[in-house]
């Protein structure tokens, strides 16, 4: 039993984290993250160019000052956090209530009696019924 409680366990965290990781990649700019390869290449790129390059000196250049290599435009816009890819997603998420109230009402029985009469001739009706010739007053 102990075995089998764990396993579910496992498998409950495992498609947890899987339904996270969709809702963040899907529904925000969390799969920006995704580009961060991207961005280690793009520096050892700049670092082979010229060894006096830092990293701090790297993510000034191309993301708060002017890259003075314009040669590569294309490469810098593959960064991350560089362009934004969704930019018409709106999110939104509402939380249930923290605090549920169940409100029980009393209801007053009223007892009737019905008196059921056995004709099957009621339920049906006769034109004789509906069509009437007109009444003088």
């Amino acid at each position: 039993m102990a075995i089998g409680f764990m396993y579910l366990y496992s498998v409950r965290k495992t498609v947890a984290i899987l339904f996270t990781a969709i809702y963040l990649l899907g529904a925000t700019e969390a799969s920006q993250l995704l580009k961060l390869p991207v961005l280690v290449q793009h520096y050892y790129e700049h670092k082979a160019g010229n060894a006096s390059v830092t990293l701090f000196t790297f993510l000034q250049m191309h993301y708060l000052g002017n890259d003075n290599d314009d040669t590569d435009n294309l490469r810098d816009e593959a960064l991350p956090f560089k362009t934004m890819d969704d930019c018409c997603v709106i999110a939104s998420n509402s939380l249930p209530p923290q605090k549920l109230q169940i409100i029980h009402v009393d209801f007053n029985e009223v007892e009737q009696e019905f008196t059921l009469l056995n004709d099957p001739s009621r339920f049906f009706i006769s034109p004789e019924d509906i069509f009437q010739p007109p009444r003088t007053c």
